[in-house]
């Protein structure tokens, strides 16, 4: 991949000069691996580098004002991810984007938006110690669904939900959810959330887990935990999702996310 003038320029030869010209503005030089990994992972996820873009070791250490060592560190990381592929004579291209999921699933653009949901399982289930921490004592019982998340035909997570009420809208085999659906929680519940809390951290994939993302026993998971609170600030709805952490990220839009609170 090359930066020299030439009359026909690639799609991907323009995202590095652009990726290049925004780091040269706000960073000096990139010695550390890790930040350069962590740039070029941004630049795959906002899609300044997208699919199919030829990625030149010593193009992006002039472009990152940082060393061929620390960029060839970065891509056999990004390698291990899955994200590029690395061939003898061919180079380094970018072969896969990073998905990525609302933090606030029940009031921003809804999951199916961005994904489809496949029902694996619905039933009642009693509350044990970790429900009850969540809700309290506000039942015996607790309305529990899991899906498997879908993009472009790919499994990439699991979706479990716990509720105080069935979901209809979630319980069918395959979701309708479009993206004029913007807060399924209402739709649940007749009303918005009052509050809602978010916790994203990484954990290790059980067998089963494992078996239904179709990856090996241990690996590494994103995982989203959310609580939502009613408009009294009881418990109504937990959900649990877990994500391929190397090509999944969750996000959330300030200016969107004050517009969707409003009209959840």
């Amino acid at each position: 991949m090359s930066l020299d003038p030439r009359p026909e320029i690639s799609p991907s030869t323009l995202a590095a000069a652009r990726l290049g010209e925004r780091l040269r503005r706000g960073h000096t030089m990139q010695k550390s691996p890790r930040r350069v990994y962590a740039l070029l992972r941004a630049a795959i996820r906002s899609g300044e580098l997208p699919a199919r873009s030829k990625l030149d070791e010593g193009v992006l250490a002039r472009e990152l004002l940082s060393s061929r060592n620390a960029v060839r560190l970065a891509l056999q990381n990004l390698a291990l991810d899955g994200l590029v592929m690395r061939q003898p004579g061919v180079g380094t291209v970018v072969v896969s984007g990073i998905n990525e999921f609302p933090i606030f699933e029940c009031i921003e653009a809804v999951i199916g938006a961005t994904a489809a949901l496949t029902l694996l399982e619905t039933r009642d289930v009693s509350t044990n110690a970790f429900l009850r921490s969540r809700f309290g004592e506000s039942g015996t019982t607790l309305r529990m669904s899991e899906f498997l998340i879908r993009t472009d035909g790919i499994v990439v997570g699991i979706f479990s939900r716990y509720g105080l009420k069935p979901a209809p809208l979630l319980e069918a085999a395959e979701p309708v959810l479009s993206p004029s659906h913007i807060s399924w929680y209402r739709r649940i519940h007749n009303e918005p959330p009052g509050d809602i809390s978010v916790t994203v951290e990484a954990t290790s994939a059980d067998e089963r887990t494992a078996e239904l993302l179709g990856v090996p026993t241990g690996y590494a998971l994103l995982v989203r935990e959310t609580l939502y609170c009613d408009l009294n600030m009881n418990p109504a709805e937990l959900h649990i999702a877990h994500f391929d952490s190397r090509k999944a990220a969750v996000t959330a839009n300030v200016a969107t996310l004050k517009h969707a609170w409003k009209t959840a």
